[in-house]
């Protein structure tokens, strides 16, 4: 009489196992790109969003305020931005029409890679206020 066993020798395992932990270490590999991708997209949604605050709240002044002085570079410095940013804007004003146009700089840097120096980024946004 012949009997047959069924099931898998273990060689068939060994190799099963390798395959999946490749596919595993590829995967693991595709995780650590995307929370690098996501913290460098946080990081710009946060420095865009300080830009458009301190728009809105240059905006809110007066048109005579002194934060609304004509400037050359390097411009206003925001005195206490938010840890690990830097805001400053410049003011310039057309002589013919009056009207300013304020261009707000927030500039930080970006952690990629331990073995990567980090990256200087910056993000700009001009608006412009007229007199009413």
């Amino acid at each position: 009489m012949v009997t047959t066993e069924k099931g898998f020798t273990l060689s068939e395992a060994l190799v099963a196992i390798v395959v999946l932990s490749l596919g595993l270490l590829g995967l693991e590999r595709m995780h650590i790109a995307a929370i690098q991708v996501n913290t460098i997209a946080s990081r710009l949604t946060q420095a865009t969003t300080l830009a458009q605050d301190r728009a809105e709240q240059l905006m809110a002044l007066p048109y005579k305020d002194p934060a609304l002085t004509d400037t050359t570079s390097p411009g206003i410095f925001d005195p206490n931005p938010p840890q690990g940013y830097t805001i400053r804007w410049e003011v310039g004003t057309d002589a013919l029409s009056g009207i300013k146009t304020i261009n707000i700089y927030v500039t930080w840097k970006n952690k990629v890679d331990k073995n990567i120096k980090d990256k200087t980024k910056s993000f700009n946004l001009a608006v412009q206020k007229t007199i009413i």
